[in-house]
């Protein structure tokens, strides 16, 4: 199977229509897929018709500032990408027009701040998985749940990205192998995802239940099909998430931070380091391994998925008093 085309170029039609196209096929050129962008590229391309004047296209800060200030209740986040891609094309536009405003990183006092994902320990995990088997069926769908509740239970327990999991094919699952194909993803990169027995199972019950109401399909169809036959949408496998979430009772907000969809990926990551803990296992070794199953350019990568949760911190500790405990005396006073 040759891997997805890129997106046809938006018809840009501001000013500096010709600029954007030039830019759009420069981050391609240099391996960027660009597909959400190329849709901001498009809102940034209406946004400038009015505001630049068509015999001088030169953009200046006060364009900057009524194209960056923020609108309604949008986040940080939100406010934060537009500034950064415009700060992207101004600098490539500044090449061929000098008089081109680059405003600064923290322009207008926005500072992007890392985002901290919040992982499901253990029993939250359990309760998730439980909770992916009860989705109610769609009005328009009647196998619904099952294909975005195996979807679902698919995040948590192999860290595909949403994406990838919405692009599999029926040929990329091989059941008898127990392996995923996942192709031509993050990074252009792809590569081969094997899964456990009891997904295994699950994702054959999926297909069962798909076959039934569906029919033959053809190799290239949709693994989770929508009712129209096509890829279901990350916003409607969203939704299904905060479904599943209330029949959990997992709240979506705890300690200033929200439960994403991405998350799981997170989540499989911590479940993972605390069953090689509880295993003894060396994670010098097993970490680059790690770094290869999600899909990862390198370690580097994978560092900011590494983090502590409240399972975790005890394993570690238990595996730290097993190696140094006999270091540490318990004094009492006299």
């Amino acid at each position: 199977m040759t891997p997805p085309a890129p997106a046809a170029c938006p018809d840009f039609s501001s000013p500096v229509a010709s600029a954007l196209r030039r830019f759009l096929e420069f981050k391609r050129a240099a391996g960027y897929r660009y597909h959400g962008e190329m849709e901001a590229l498009a809102r940034l391309d209406r946004f400038l018709i009015p505001h630049l004047a068509a015999d001088d296209p030169v953009i200046s800060l006060d364009v900057i500032r009524a194209y960056v200030a923020r609108r309604g209740q949008e986040s940080d986040s939100t406010q934060g990408n537009r500034l950064s891609l415009m700060r992207q094309f101004c600098r490539f536009l500044a090449l061929e027009q000098p008089r081109t405003a680059i405003p600064g990183p923290r322009f207008l006092g926005i500072s992007r701040r890392t985002f901290l994902p919040r992982v499901l320990t253990r029993e939250e995990g359990r309760r998730f998985l439980q909770a992916c088997g009860t989705l109610a069926p769609g009005r328009c769908s009647p196998i619904r749940a099952t294909v975005l509740g195996t979807a679902l239970v698919l995040l948590y327990l192999t860290g595909l990205r949403a994406g990838e999991a919405l692009r599999l094919t029926d040929a990329d699952v091989d059941l008898d192998a127990a392996v995923l194909r996942v192709r031509d993803t993050k990074f252009g990169k792809s590569r081969l995802v094997p899964v456990a027995l009891d997904v295994v199972a699950r994702l054959r019950a999926c297909r069962a239940v798909v076959a039934r109401h569906v029919g033959p399909r053809a190799p290239d169809a949709p693994f989770f099909p929508s009712p129209s036959g096509g890829r279901y949408s990350i916003t409607a496998l969203q939704t299904a998430f905060h479904h599943v979430l209330i029949a959990a009772g997992l709240p979506r907000w705890s300690g200033g931070r929200s439960l994403r969809l991405h998350d799981l990926r997170h989540s499989f990551v911590a479940i993972r380091l605390l069953l090689w803990c509880e295993q003894d296992a060396d994670l010098a070794v097993r970490l680059p391994g790690l770094a290869t199953y999600l899909g990862h350019v390198g370690l580097r990568s994978s560092q900011r998925y590494l983090q502590l949760s409240h399972d975790l911190v005890g394993e570690i500790t238990r595996r730290h008093e097993a190696r140094f405990g006999y270091l540490i005396t318990d004094r009492r006073p006299s």
